[in-house]
């Protein structure tokens, strides 16, 4: 088979949101481009990210407040009996119409400049797509996104799930064992329980991404009163039963072994680059140890300088946002390379739309730890408990918020957030560590009462008095 050559400035390898987002900054800077994918059109967030998730989610929430209803004195003259078998396929319905602006972006690029297949690097200059089509670029931006992992002994098991095959199904099973304590896993566990589906959750100790103790505890009891949530399980075996299911053999707290048989098993214990087959450690590309591939954070180059890269496949964030805004300025510096801008810093806001929800604001406190000890600056960190006001009012108190503020500054680089409205929470206080307000600067905001953005006023007025108790308080503007 005779091999076509295609010449390009620019070639985005990944159609994904990241991907997209690259190639039309690349061509909005007059540069010629070629993107290349080999998944089924359309972004993984869209399909089987964040768009289903969360209207999965909402479906529940709107179930569970309708439920709840009777704890404000409104009753019904006969019980309610949902009927949730129209769930996903309108969750599908809503998806397809927000895909579709994708594929007709995808399908107003020449055919010429869009190729379907799998693509190998051969050298930092050309990569060959299928075998049959070889292409020479001066630059490239990698956005070719993550995939589910599956772990071998669930790789054992027949019609295992991720969520990138859970969302086709025709109808919501009836039981559900989903198993990590991933953003995902929390999502999506949460959701079929509250849709009805007997659903249970074997996480980690370690939920999400969370390193404080005192969030981490308060998270686990949360979400284990709201739904089944199992971190002190240890699974012995796992069982195909055939149509019947799957039995699952697992050592509890105490010691004690049990069983359950659950119609559907899904993966959600983490998501892996998509890095395999493309030769990138061959051409000089630097993976991290958990695959990432390394960038620099501010221009996305990795470490071939005409090679950048975007997305979930140099990031753990998994946030379409993130992806927008790296395959923004990937393309634009792929596009002008040599010449190259740094990528406007932003704090980083990581969010888990979990009930309650689950944020981490610039550092985490095990990054606030490593920050301590290179910089030689000390921190303190301020609990407060979300269980006063509309908090109690609307039966969503024993929230967390835990504040980390420099002492040599008294400004907040970081924060751990689980409770009620906590990505409100989270993005003011993205917004003000930003701006570089102090924490005196905060305790004197005017914060709307009963507004969730309160606690961060309570969190600083807190934060104040532990700097005038440790006598390192020094007034600053």
């Amino acid at each position: 088979m005779e091999t076509r050559k295609i010449e390009c400035h620019t070639l985005i390898v990944g159609a994904g949101s990241a991907g997209i987002e690259a190639f039309k900054s690349a061509v909005e800077s007059g540069v010629d481009c070629v993107i290349v994918d080999s998944g089924p059109v359309g972004t993984t967030a869209q399909r089987s990210g964040e768009l289903p998730t969360s209207l999965l989610m909402a479906a529940a929430q709107s179930l569970k407040a309708i439920k709840n209803l009777e704890q404000s004195g409104i009753t019904f003259p006969i019980p309610v009996q949902p009927d949730t078998s129209n769930v996903l396929s309108s969750l599908r319905a809503v998806r397809s119409r927000a895909t579709s602006d994708v594929l007709s972006f995808m399908y107003r690029i020449p055919e010429n400049k869009r190729l379907r297949g799998t693509l190998k690097f051969t050298d930092n200059h050309h990569a060959i797509v299928d075998d049959s089509n070889e292409i020479h670029f001066e630059t490239a931006v990698i956005a070719t996104g993550s995939s589910p992992l599956v772990t071998f002994e669930q790789s054992r098991l027949k019609n295992i799930l991720t969520s990138n095959e859970f969302f086709e199904l025709e109808t919501l099973p009836k039981s559900v064992a989903v198993f990590g304590s991933s953003k995902v896993g929390l999502q999506l566990g949460q959701s079929l329980s509250y849709l009805g589906v007997d659903t249970v959750v074997f996480g980690q100790k370690k939920l999400w991404q969370f390193t404080d103790e005192s969030v981490l505890l308060v998270a686990h009891q949360l979400l284990s009163s709201r739904f089944k949530l199992y971190v002190d399980t240890y699974v012995t075996s796992m069982e195909d039963d055939g149509e019947k299911g799957y039995t699952i053999y697992y050592v509890d707290g105490k010691g004690y072994e049990n069983y359950l048989h659950m119609e559907s098993i899904v993966a959600a214990t983490a998501r892996i680059p998509n890095v395999g087959g493309m030769n990138l450690q061959k051409i000089g590309v630097k993976l991290q140890p958990n695959g990432f591939i390394r960038i620099n954070k501010d221009t996305l180059q990795t470490s071939v300088p005409n090679i950048f890269a975007a997305g979930d496949v140099c990031r753990d964030t998994f946030l379409s946002s993130v992806a927008f805004s790296d395959g923004k300025y990937a393309g634009r510096n792929a596009a002008n390379y040599p010449v190259l801008s740094n990528k406007p810093s932003q704090v980083k806001v990581n969010l888990v739309y979990t009930d309650p929800v689950l944020a981490i604001v610039g550092n985490s406190l095990e990054e606030m730890r490593k920050y301590a000890k290179m910089t030689g600056d000390t921190f303190v960190t301020t609990e407060v408990r979300l269980s006063q006001g509309h908090y109690r009012g609307l039966r969503e108190d024993g929230g967390i918020l835990n504040l980390y503020t420099s002492v040599s500054s008294h400004r907040i680089l970081g924060a751990e957030i689980c409770a009620y409205r906590g990505d409100k929470i989270a993005n003011f206080l993205a917004l003000a560590m930003e701006n570089n307000y102090t924490v005196e600067r905060l305790s004197e905001y005017n914060f709307a009462n009963l507004s969730a953005e309160s606690a961060i006023g309570i969190a600083a007025q807190n934060t104040v008095n532990k700097l005038k108790k440790s006598n390192k308080f020094r007034v600053r503007q």
